[in-house]
C-alpha cells in the first residue's frame, strides 16, 4: 500500500451523560470481565461448522464493517464528512460481534470474497487472525512512521494490534483502568483515595478506618492487576508468560488481600461481575470502590443509576512507591484488509477518522471513548466536567495516567489460552481448590504444546 499521499447514531454529550460502554460488548460480557476476567474468557472465534451470515451489500466506494453500534453511528458521521471533502462514499455495515469475526474468517478462507476494505477487530478476537500463512491485514507501520503518527499514538495500546514487526490496526480508545470510588463513604472517613499512593496504603486505610464489614473494592481481574505490574499472559515476543513468578504472585496477592479484608467477593462476582447482589453491597456501604476501565461508567449508570453523580475517580494505587498507577481493559482496532483493492483510499479514510484531533474529539463527545491519540488530550473539549463523576474533569485524569497505560500483548494463541484453557480452570483458583501455580503451569504447558504443533503464523 502506498500511503504517501494526502491524508453517531446515538450521540451524547459528556456534559449530560456518563461514558457509554464501548467496543460493542454485551452487558453480560462486560460485567463478567470486571469480575474474574479469565473466568469470563475472551471473545472466541471459530469457523468450524458455522454458516456465515449474509454479506452486507455495498453502496459505497469503500466498505467498512463494525460490530459496535456506537462505532457505526460515529463512522457514518465521519463518512458524511469524508464524502463532502473527497466525494468518496463509505458504506458502514453493523454486524454483531461473533457473526462479524466468523464471517470475516470464512470469507478470507474463501479467497477474500466479499471482504470489506476496513474492519473493526475486537482485541480479544485479533489473535484468531494471526494463524495462517500471513496476517490478512495491511501493515500500517510504515505509513504511521512516515507521517509521525507512531509518536502521537500511545505505543502500549498499539501493542494489541502488532505482531512481530507489523502494526495491523489503530486502537479506538485508551481504555485506562483507574479507581472509581463512592465519594460519601470516603469523605465520612476523612480520606481522599487519590492520596493512597500504594496498595499497602489503600489496604491499611480500608482495614483501619472503615467498619469491620466494609471492603475497599471487589476482587479485580487477575489480568488487569498483572498488567499494572507490567506483566501479561504473553510477553512482547508472543511467548506464554501466564506461569511467570510475577503472574502467580499477583494471583496470590489478590487472594491474600481478600483474606485480609481489603477486597470483597460479592455473591456471583467471579462468574457474573456486577450483578444486583453486588450493587446491593455498594448501596449498603459494604463496598466503597471499584477498579474500572473508563468505558464502564456507562454500564454503571444503566445498572445503578441511583449512584450516578456520587462517584469520583483517581489513579490506581501502585504496587510499590513510584510505580505504575493505571492498567487497561478492552479495546478495538480499525484495520485495512489486504484483500481490498482500494487500500490507498481506505488509508485516507482511516487517517481522516482516527488520526485527526477534530475527529477523535468528536468521537469522545459522541460515544465517550477517551482517545489514544495524544495531540487530542490538551483540547479544551476533552476537559468538560462530567455529571456522572460529580463534575470532575475526567479528561485531566486520563491525560495524567495515559502514558502509564501498560501494553497488552497479542498472540495467535491468546484466544485458546483465555477461553479454552484458563477460563474453565480459573474458578478452581478462586475457590481455593487448586493453587495458582498449579493451574497457571498446567495452562501454560497446554498452550506451549499447541504452539509447538502449530503451523506457520505471521
Amino acid at each position: 500500500m502506498d500511503v504517501t499521499g494526502s491524508w453517531p447514531a446515538e450521540p451524547r454529550s459528556s456534559r449530560s451523560a456518563a461514558p457509554r460502554g464501548s467496543h460493542g460488548m454485551t452487558r453480560r460480557h462486560a460485567l463478567r470481565l470486571l469480575g474474574g476476567s479469565a473466568v469470563a474468557g475472551a471473545v472466541g472465534v471459530t469457523s468450524a461448522g458455522c454458516t456465515p451470515p449474509s454479506t452486507p451489500t455495498s453502496k459505497g466506494d469503500l466498505d467498512l464493517w463494525t460490530f459496535a453500534d456506537t462505532h457505526a453511528g460515529w463512522f457514518k458521521e465521519m463518512a458524511k464528512e469524508f464524502e463532502q471533502e473527497t466525494g468518496i462514499r463509505v458504506a458502514v455495515s453493523l454486524i454483531p460481534g461473533s457473526s462479524l469475526f466468523q464471517q470475516l474468517l470464512i470469507n478470507l478462507k474463501a479467497g477474500g470474497l466479499n471482504t470489506p476494505d476496513l474492519c473493526d477487530i475486537e482485541q480479544g478476537a485479533f489473535g484468531s487472525f494471526l494463524i495462517g500463512r500471513s496476517v490478512p491485514f495491511v501493515d500500517l507501520g510504515p505509513a504511521l512512521r512516515q507521517k509521525g503518527y507512531d509518536k502521537q499514538l500511545v505505543t502500549a495500546r498499539q501493542a494489541l494490534y502488532s505482531w512481530k514487526d507489523g502494526v495491523y490496526g489503530i486502537e479506538h480508545a485508551l481504555t485506562p483502568v483507574t479507581l472509581f470510588y463512592l465519594r460519601e463513604p470516603w469523605e465520612r472517613a476523612g480520606i481522599d483515595p487519590a492520596t493512597l499512593h500504594t496498595w499497602n496504603d489503600f489496604g491499611a486505610a480500608v482495614r483501619e478506618t472503615f467498619p469491620p464489614r466494609t471492603r475497599g473494592l471487589p476482587l479485580p481481574g487477575h489480568d488487569v492487576m498483572l498488567r499494572q505490574r507490567s506483566g501479561d499472559y504473553f510477553d512482547g515476543d508472543g511467548q506464554v508468560a501466564l506461569d511467570s513468578d510475577l503472574s502467580i504472585d499477583t494471583m496470590e496477592w489478590l487472594l491474600d488481600q481478600e483474606r485480609r479484608g481489603t477486597l470483597a467477593r460479592p455473591p456471583g462476582w467471579i462468574t457474573e461481575g456486577l450483578n444486583p447482589a453486588a450493587w446491593a453491597e455498594f448501596r449498603a456501604g459494604k463496598v466503597v470502590s471499584l477498579v474500572s476501565p473508563d468505558w464502564y461508567a456507562g454500564a454503571i449508570q444503566s445498572q445503578a443509576d441511583d449512584l450516578a453523580g456520587k462517584w469520583g475517580a483517581c489513579p490506581l494505587p501502585a504496587f510499590e512507591p513510584g510505580g505504575r498507577r493505571a492498567s487497561c481493559l478492552g479495546g478495538t482496532g480499525l484495520t485495512i484488509l489486504k484483500t481490498s483493492k482500494r487500500q490507498d483510499t481506505a488509508w485516507r479514510f482511516l487517517e481522516f477518522s482516527m488520526l485527526r484531533v477534530p475527529a477523535v474529539v468528536k468521537r469522545y463527545k459522541a460515544i465517550n471513548l477517551y482517545p489514544p491519540f495524544i495531540p487530542a488530550w490538551s483540547d479544551p473539549r476533552m476537559h468538560d466536567p462530567i455529571p456522572f463523576f460529580d463534575g470532575q474533569d475526567i479528561g485531566a485524569l486520563y491525560a495524567d495516567v495515559g502514558r502509564e497505560v501498560p501494553p497488552q500483548y497479542q498472540s495467535p494463541y491468546r484466544p485458546q489460552l483465555t477461553s479454552q484453557e484458563l477460563g474453565p480452570r480459573m474458578l478452581d483458583v478462586y475457590q481455593h481448590k487448586r493453587s495458582a501455580r498449579e493451574v497457571f503451569t498446567e495452562v501454560a504447558r497446554a498452550v506451549r504444546a499447541r504452539m509447538e504443533r502449530g503451523g506457520r503464523v505471521g
